[in-house]
């Protein structure tokens, strides 16, 4: 499997509609490396910290890669990031696919909906944060609409950016491993 390519979809957890991404990324990826995927495709801001879960279990994520859990036929797993909002994700494993030798993983396929702003209060207080920007008569308003810096599009990806992330994450793994096949 050390050449295969896992495909993912990622979905936060209690939005309607459902914000999610599907990214397809090396099978030897461990649970560890998955985390700035995670964070770039979302739109995270890797400000806090996380854990995956498997099977109702923290997992150990330096020791356990995407091959070890499809191997086991493992098809889904948890990601929870930000412990204070508790943003939890569900990971499902859709495909084992073969790599295409010209293409750069980690990469994006394909999403939905806008990942919440950092900081919001979770899934209820990003509720409350839409409906307050949704209604220039709620008391909350302003204040919410300065905070966020302007609007907020919760169906606009920025999938420019999420690419340019994962280029960025594909390139630096590229140079570690022509470094590391350089060394003494």
């Amino acid at each position: 499997m050390s050449d295969a390519i896992v495909r993912l979809k990622i979905t936060l957890e209690d939005t309607d509609p459902p914000i999610w991404r599907r990214i397809e990324v090396k099978a030897a990826t461990t649970l560890k490396m998955l985390h700035p995927v995670i964070q770039a495709a979302m739109g995270w801001e890797d400000d806090h910290l996380f854990q995956f879960e498997i099977g109702g279990y923290r997992a150990n994520g330096g020791r356990v890669s995407l091959a070890d859990l499809a191997e086991s036929d493992l098809k889904r797993f948890s990601y929870l990031y930000d412990m204070g909002d508790s943003w939890e994700h569900d990971l499902r494993i859709e495909k084992i696919l073969p790599a295409d030798p010209h293409a750069l993983y980690p990469r994006y396929i394909d999403g939905a909906g806008r990942c919440p702003p950092e900081d919001v209060g979770g899934i209820p207080g990003f509720y409350a944060f839409l409906d307050a920007l949704a209604d220039p008569n709620d008391p909350d308003h302003e204040d919410r609409l300065e905070w966020n810096g302007g609007p907020f599009d919760e169906k606009a990806i920025d999938e420019e950016q999420i690419r340019k992330q994962l280029a960025r994450i594909a390139k630096r793994k590229l140079r570690k491993a022509a470094s590391s096949k350089t060394l003494p």
